[in-house]
């Protein structure tokens, strides 16, 4: 792993050196059709297509490194296989994961922004508590939409008692107010609060909808904050650099 990180990070060209690197973290299953098969166990798939959710095989936890290059004159991410790991039910898929992320992070020591980039279903405490081991890193991760969330704790009032941890709680269909204009496919809403997956450490909430008053909306974590957003411009390989960086200096304003 850490031999094709160093190797991959050596492509990155001269003036793409500022750009962040990506760390995506899933997981893929393995159907086995046989019952001898060592580790092999019933697993819970909800993409499954065999009439069932459930499938006799092996599950990995997988682990992939994305580089910033030039295609043309637009730049694009490359993704790089870095590992796998077999879930043998010792350990969880979030301890797995954490553990990968933590073997290959002295390879990114001399870059500036590393970003783990992570479903739901690993936005937990066991693997967002890596970020707090390096200052280079952070996090991007979907979240439920019933996530508890609050606003950062209010300064204290010099009164009698125990200040308050967190200020009230947060909804992601009245608190949150939409972008006027679409950023890419979605329009946006962002502020800071506090989730009891990152404890203390305040974040930005991201809520992203197709509609802008009606239609579902998600919900996204980053522990990115937009004084970092400038070495950001190249997120949309499909969109002129000018346009992505309009869209950052909106998100920048509304927070």
């Amino acid at each position: 792993m850490n031999v094709t990180a160093s190797m991959a990070l050596k492509l990155i060209p001269e003036l793409l050196e500022s750009q962040p690197v990506f760390l995506c973290i899933d997981d893929t299953m393995v159907p086995k059709f046989g019952k001898k098969f060592e580790n092999a166990s019933k697993l819970f798939d909800h993409a499954a297509h065999n009439g069932s959710n459930y499938l006799n095989g092996h599950c990995f936890v997988s682990l992939m490194l994305c580089i910033p290059v030039w295609n043309g004159r637009k730049v694009v991410y490359q993704a790089v296989p870095l590992g796998y790991r077999m879930w043998k039910k010792k350990k969880s898929k979030l301890e797995l994961a954490a553990s990968m992320v933590r073997q290959v992070m002295p390879e990114f020591c001399t870059k500036k922004n590393v970003v783990i980039l992570c479903d739901s279903w690993y936005a937990k405490k066991d693997l967002v508590c890596v970020v707090n081991d390096y200052s280079n890193l952070d996090i991007i991760c979907n979240a439920r939409c019933d996530s508890v969330i609050y606003d950062p704790a209010p300064k204290p009032t010099g009164k009698r008692g125990r200040p308050a941890k967190h200020g009230r709680r947060l909804s992601v269909w009245d608190d949150f107010v939409l972008s006027d204009e679409k950023i890419g496919e979605y329009y946006t809403g962002v502020r800071r609060v506090l989730t009891n997956i990152f404890g203390a450490r305040e974040v930005l909430a991201y809520v992203t909808s197709a509609g802008k008053d009606s239609g579902s909306r998600r919900l996204f974590f980053s522990t990115v904050f937009p004084e970092q957003l400038h070495v950001f411009c190249a997120w949309q390989e499909k969109a002129p650099l000018n346009q992505t960086g309009c869209s950052i200096l909106r998100i920048r304003n509304k927070i």
